[in-house]
C-alpha cells in the first residue's frame, strides 16, 4: 500500500512558536516553574510530553503562585493581562500572531463604534478571546442561520476565527452585509489554514482512504476531516498510530495522511510508519494456520481463475473465483490487483499440492457480521446498498451480506412506492443482528430520528422568547400549524394566528407557506416551541378604541351565540357582546330566537373597555335610535318621543306589530 502525505500539514507557525517558547522557557535559567493558562495546544500527547518536562496546566491565574504563565496560542482577553499586572504575575505571550491580529481588529472596530460579529465556533477558546476584545455587544456566528435575525444597525465589523473554512465565512458575510449601513470586514483567516485545507482536498482526490491525525478537540483538525469527507473519500480521524485499524485498508492500494495544526511531526511519522509497515507486521504474526482462521494477505499473483496470496507462510495461498466474490466473477483481474491487502479465511490449511486454500468471500462475510454486531452495540450507522424492493420493505446488502429494511423504517413518513430506492446507497442503523439466523435488519428512520433530535437540540438552544423568525408550514391540524424555524418545528396555535377568530388553521394557511413568526415560549426539556403570528400584526383593538366610540351605532355580523347573548364582529379581530337583555325589548330565553350566526345587524355601542378589550352592544337601543330617526319629522324637531307618540302615532305602532 502506497502512503501519500499532504503537501501542507502539521504544526502551523503559531503553534510551533508556542511549543518552542514552552520548551525554551522550561529549560531556561529562570528559577520559576512554567505553567500554561489552559492547554497550550489541542494535542494531549504534546501536553503530556511537556508535563514530563515540568510544564503544568492551570485553569486560572489564581493557581499561578510562583510560576511564570505562558499564554497559549489561542489567546486571552484583556482582563487576563490586567489581572496578571495587578497580581504581579510574570507572563510570556505565545498568542498566535494571526489570532493577535484578529483581536486587534475586533478592538479597533469596537473603538470606532462598530458592532462586532466573530465568524467561528462559539465555544472555541480562540473565538472567546476575540470576543473579549470586541466590546459587550459582540456575538459569535457559526453559520449564516445564527445571524438571520440580527437587527439592522448603523455599523457592523466582521472578523473571523483564523481556522474557519472560507466557504462558511463567505456565507456569513453575505447574510450579514445587508443588515448594516456601513459594513467592514477584517481578513483574519490564516492563509496557512486555507493552504492546509486545499492540500487535504487535493490529497483526497488521489487516494482511496485518508487518515487525519490530530487531537479530538482540535477545531482545525475536525475541519480537515470534513474537507476530506466532502471530497467523497473514506476518512478516519485518529490521535495516535495505535488507533489505526487494518480493516480500514483492506483492498486499498493508495492511502493518504494529513494532520491538524496542533499535531507534532513525531506523531505524524509514527502514523506513517505504522501504515507502511502494517501489512508486513500482520503477515509476520501469522505463524500457525488453522481451518476457519481469518488472516491478512497480500496479492502477489493473478491469473484469470486464481489469485495467489502471500500470508506469511512458506507456501502461498490461493483463492478460486467462487471464493473471491459474489456474484462469481469471470475474471479475477476484475476484483483484485497486485499488491492489494486482503482479509482471507483458511478453507484448507494444506492441500495435496502443499498450498493453502483461501476464501476472500467467507472472510468478508465473517468480518461483515463482526462489523454489524459492533455497529449495533455502538449505535454507529453503516452504508447499505438497496438491491431490490420486496414484500414489506427493501432488500439491502451490507459488506456483501443480504439484509432487510422494513418499509416502516425507510423514512420518517411511510413510503408507498419503494422502487425509487433500488440501486441507492443508504446510511442506516442496524436494529437487529442475529449471526446464527443469518438475519440483519436496518433502519434508516432510526438514524433520521437521531439526526432530527440532534438538530432540534442544537436549534432550540438558539431560540429565546421574543425572537422573530422566518419559517415554513410543515403540517396542519385543526388547532394550529407546525412551522419549521430551522431544525425544529414550533406550534402556532389558532388563537395566536390572527387577531380575529380562526376556527381551523387550514382556513388561513396551507402546507409550504412561508410565514414570519415570533417565539412565545421555549421548553428545552420537552423540546417544544410555541410560536405566534398575530404578535407581528397590528392589534385591531388599537384602532377600534378610536373608531368605535360609545353612543355610536354601527353595523356588524353575528359570529356566535351563547346562553348569555350574541357576539357581533364590528371589524376584523374586533367583537362585541350583545347581552341577551339587549337583544330585544321583550323577554328572550335564547339568543337564537332573535339572531342567527352570519346575520348582519345594527348595534349601538354602550361601552368600550380598551384594557379588557371588551365592547358592550345593544340591538334594542340601536332600534330605538332608528325609530327616532324615522319619526323625527312627526315630532316637530323634538328630541323625545314621550307620551305624544302614543297619542298621535299609536296606530302606526300597532301596524308594526
Amino acid at each position: 500500500m502506497e502512503v501519500l502525505l499532504a503537501r501542507n500539514m502539521g504544526f502551523c507557525y503559531g503553534v510551533r512558536r508556542a511549543v518552542d517558547m514552552a520548551f525554551a522557557a522550561e529549560t531556561g535559567s529562570t528559577d520559576k516553574k512554567l505553567a500554561t493558562l489552559g492547554p497550550l495546544i489541542h494535542n494531549p500527547q504534546m501536553i503530556a510530553k511537556l508535563a514530563t518536562r515540568g510544564v503544568t496546566v492551570i485553569d486560572s491565574l489564581s493557581e499561578a503562585a510562583g510560576r511564570t504563565v505562558l499564554i497559549r496560542s489561542h489567546g486571552v482577553g484583556p482582563e487576563v493581562y490586567a489581572e496578571a499586572a495587578r497580581c504581579e504575575i510574570a507572563l510570556q505571550d505565545a498568542t498566535c500572531p494571526h489570532v493577535k491580529k484578529a483581536q486587534q481588529a475586533a478592538r479597533q472596530f469596537a473603538d470606532r463604534g462598530f458592532r462586532v460579529v466573530v465568524a467561528g465556533e462559539k465555544n472555541h477558546q480562540e473565538v472567546k478571546s476575540i470576543l473579549a476584545w470586541a466590546g459587550p455587544d459582540a456575538i459569535a456566528a457559526e453559520t449564516p442561520q445564527d445571524i438571520a435575525d440580527y437587527p439592522a444597525v448603523d455599523k457592523i465589523g466582521l472578523v473571523s476565527q483564523t481556522t474557519l473554512e472560507r466557504e462558511t465565512f463567505e456565507a456569513i458575510k453575505a447574510e450579514l452585509a445587508p443588515k448594516a449601513t456601513v459594513f467592514e470586514v477584517a481578513p483574519t483567516i490564516c492563509t496557512a489554514t486555507e493552504e492546509r485545507q486545499q492540500a487535504a482536498r487535493l490529497l483526497a482526490e488521489t487516494v482511496e482512504v485518508v487518515v487525519v491525525v490530530g487531537g479530538r478537540n482540535s477545531a482545525n483538525t475536525r475541519h480537515l476531516a470534513d474537507v476530506c469527507r466532502k471530497a467523497g473519500v473514506r476518512t478516519y480521524h485518529v490521535e495516535t498510530a495505535g488507533e489505526l485499524d487494518l480493516a480500514w485498508f483492506s483492498g486499498v492500494t493508495r492511502a493518504g495522511i494529513t494532520a491538524g495544526a496542533s499535531t507534532p511531526d513525531w506523531i505524524i511519522e509514527e502514523v506513517k510508519q505504522r501504515m507502511e509497515n502494517m501489512e508486513q507486521v500482520t503477515l509476520e504474526k501469522q505463524d500457525r494456520l488453522s481451518q476457519g482462521a481469518v488472516l491478512a494477505g497480500k496479492v502477489v499473483g493473478i491469473n484469470k481463475d486464481l489469485v495467489f496470496v502471500d500470508i506469511g507462510q512458506k507456501s502461498e495461498g490461493f483463492i478460486t473465483l467462487a471464493e473471491l466474490a459474489w456474484p462469481t466473477p469471470t475474471d479475477a483481474n476484475e476484483v483484485v490487483k497486485i499488491g492489494q491487502l486482503l482479509n482471507v479465511l483458511v478453507v484448507e490449511p494444506e492441500t495435496a499440492e502443499g498450498s493453502v486454500r483461501l476464501s476472500k468471500l467467507q472472510a468478508d462475510r465473517l468480518l461483515a457480521w463482526d462489523r454489524m454486531e459492533e455497529s449495533l452495540k455502538d449505535g454507529e450507522p453503516l452504508d447499505v446498498v438497496v438491491s431490490g424492493a420486496v414484500k414489506g420493505g427493501l432488500s439491502v446488502s451490507a459488506f456483501g451480506i443480504r439484509c432487510f429494511m422494513p418499509a416502516s423504517q425507510i423514512d420518517t413518513a411511510f413510503v408507498e412506492d419503494l422502487t425509487p430506492f433500488v440501486g441507492q446507497t443508504l446510511t442506516a442503523l442496524p436494529i437487529e443482528v442475529d449471526r446464527d439466523k443469518q438475519r440483519a435488519v436496518f433502519s434508516r428512520r432510526a438514524l433520521l430520528d437521531q439526526q432530527r433530535q440532534k438538530a432540534e437540540l442544537e436549534a432550540i438552544k438558539k431560540l429565546a422568547p421574543g425572537q422573530v423568525l422566518d419559517g415554513v408550514v410543515r403540517r396542519l391540524a385543526s388547532f394550529g400549524a407546525f412551522v419549521d424555524v430551522g431544525g425544529i418545528e414550533g406550534l402556532v396555535h389558532v388563537s395566536e394566528m390572527a387577531w380575529h377568530r380562526v376556527k381551523d388553521a387550514a382556513d388561513l394557511l396551507k402546507v409550504g407557506d412561508e410565514v414570519r413568526v415570533q417565539v412565545l415560549k421555549v421548553d428545552d426539556e420537552l423540546r417544544k416551541v410555541s410560536l405566534g403570528m398575530k404578535q407581528l400584526q397590528q392589534d385591531p383593538w388599537h384602532k377600534a378604541v378610536s373608531e368605535f366610540a360609545e353612543g355610536t351605532t354601527v353595523a356588524g355580523k353575528v359570529t356566535r351565540t351563547s346562553k348569555f347573548g350574541a357576539f357581533v364582529e364590528l371589524a376584523a379581530g374586533v367583537e362585541g357582546l350583545v347581552h341577551i337583555s339587549e337583544l330585544s325589548d321583550r323577554r328572550v330565553a335564547n339568543a337564537e330566537e332573535i339572531v342567527q350566526v352570519g346575520q348582519k345587524v345594527s348595534v349601538k355601542i354602550l361601552s368600550v373597555d380598551p384594557v379588557a378589550k371588551r365592547i358592550s352592544l345593544s340591538m334594542v337601543k340601536a332600534q330605538e335610535d332608528a325609530d327616532r330617526q324615522e319619526y323625527a319629522p312627526f315630532l316637530g324637531g323634538s328630541a323625545s318621543l314621550g307620551a305624544t307618540i302614543g297619542d298621535k302615532l299609536g296606530h302606526l305602532f300597532k301596524n308594526r306589530e
